[in-house]
């Protein structure tokens, strides 16, 4: 579930992003497939027939079963980037998660805090604390 939250927020869509934003989520759009993540501490790469599609559109995203995100805010002016989404379940949850996100290459990787209430992972090792509650997701561009 965790996992599907991670995703949605990178693409997700947001009605009030400025100029920088929509670019910065250009930049992302297309499909990519989750190949590793880690959580309490633990990371696993997932094999072929575990990994999940993610397709970015706009700020508007989709994450395999796990349903549909929005992007609500993201910043590509701090280091590290920063960016805000919400997941699109019925009923509607409300949460915000709040998360750090790079690109390098045709790597994406993003760390999304998960527990209760608000806070953003400070750095990219986050997720290498067992009691941290948060997520690192490593996806990569589909190549077409």
């Amino acid at each position: 579930m965790f996992t599907a939250v991670v995703v949605a927020s990178l693409l997700a869509p947001s009605a009030d992003l400025n100029e920088a934003a929509k670019k910065e989520l250009k930049a992302l759009e297309g499909d990519w497939t989750l190949v590793a993540w880690v959580t309490n501490g633990t990371e696993r790469d997932l094999p072929a027939d575990e990994q999940i599609a993610m397709t970015i559109t706009g700020a508007k995203f989709t994450f395999g079963k796990y349903g549909n995100g929005e992007v609500i805010a993201i910043d590509s002016t701090t280091k590290p980037k920063i960016v805000d989404f919400q997941m699109l379940r019925k009923p509607e949850s409300g949460v915000t998660n709040e998360g750090i996100f790079k690109v390098e290459k045709d790597t994406l990787t993003i760390v999304v805090y998960l527990g209760e209430g608000s806070k953003r992972p400070a750095d990219f090792d986050a997720a290498s604390d067992k009691d941290a509650q948060t997520a690192k997701f490593v996806l990569k561009r589909t190549k077409k």
